[in-house]
């Protein structure tokens, strides 16, 4: 059953709110399955206890619940078109979770976590499945404008490694749903041992968010078989964003740094 019969069988309960909130959501679905429950309630002007109740009225267990139902029938519909339109679909898929992830940028937060990144003494990035290909990205995106960082996919080293930490040093967690344990665990130790924590991740108000000192939003989740994919690359928006503002800010001669490492990588050739 989609989401208009759905909400038709439920049509007489709801009240004025709940109607204004369904009707953005039937126009808006594509947006809406990208939403936070803050995002949609900022736009709809409504309130989360709102959103909330909406979704239990219509049979879901919560505002995931509605967003995975919502995706799983976009996809369903995406399939009943032409498969020969797959690489229009790929490259939507991707410049939607970048769109939307730059419509989502706090600069307040985007400052701070740059900030955080200059005065570190060690920089540490933490993730686990997709996450932790993510972070190795990041590692190596950020040691050609001269930053090192140290990518690491396996929480039980992050558990140890976030054991020695201090307030000089900062750790970089990600994670798309904001509630990876592990990760969370890893974080969690780290901050309580007083290190900085920069959160990149779709949820404001998850778990790993909430251990934060700065937050910043991706907008991709992982509802179709390839949604880890637009993850990722929303992630790695963030992860370029942050080098070119590290760059700017530090005044960095990235130039420079990049000729001298092609130099070094070229005398091993030989």
């Amino acid at each position: 059953m989609d989401f208009i019969q759905i909400v038709n069988q439920h049509r007489d309960e709801l009240t004025k709110s709940e109607e204004k909130l369904v009707n953005y959501i039937i126009t808006n679905n594509d947006k809406v399955i990208y939403d936070t429950i803050k995002a949609l309630g900022k736009v709809t002007a409504t309130g989360d206890g709102t959103i909330i109740r909406l979704c239990k009225k219509l049979g879901f267990s919560g505002f995931s619940d509605l967003k995975i139902a919502l995706a799983k029938q976009s996809m369903e519909s995406e399939n009943k078109k032409s498969q020969d339109n797959y690489i229009d679909k790929s490259e939507s898929l991707l410049v939607t979770a970048i769109e939307k992830t730059r419509s989502l940028i706090n600069m307040q937060e985007l400052d701070k976590a740059i900030n955080l990144l200059i005065k570190a003494k060690n920089v540490y990035i933490f993730g686990v499945g997709h996450s932790g290909e993510s972070a190795r990205d990041f590692a190596k995106t950020w040691l050609r404008i001269g930053l090192i960082a140290h990518a690491e996919p396996d929480p039980h080293i992050q558990v140890q490694v976030s054991n020695l930490l201090n307030k000089d040093d900062v750790v970089v967690g990600l994670s798309l749903s904001g509630h990876t344990k592990d990760t969370y665990d890893s974080l969690k130790l780290a901050k309580n041992n007083g290190s900085n924590i920069i959160v990149i991740t779709n949820e404001l108000l998850s778990p790993i968010a909430k251990l934060g000192d700065a937050k910043l939003q991706t907008a991709a989740g992982e509802f179709s078989s390839i949604g880890s994919v637009a993850g990722q690359t929303s992630q790695l928006f963030i992860c370029d964003v942050l080098a070119r503002g590290y760059e700017k800010i530090s005044k960095i001669d990235s130039n420079a740094i990049k000729q001298r490492a092609i130099k070094a990588v070229m005398k091993k050739k030989k």
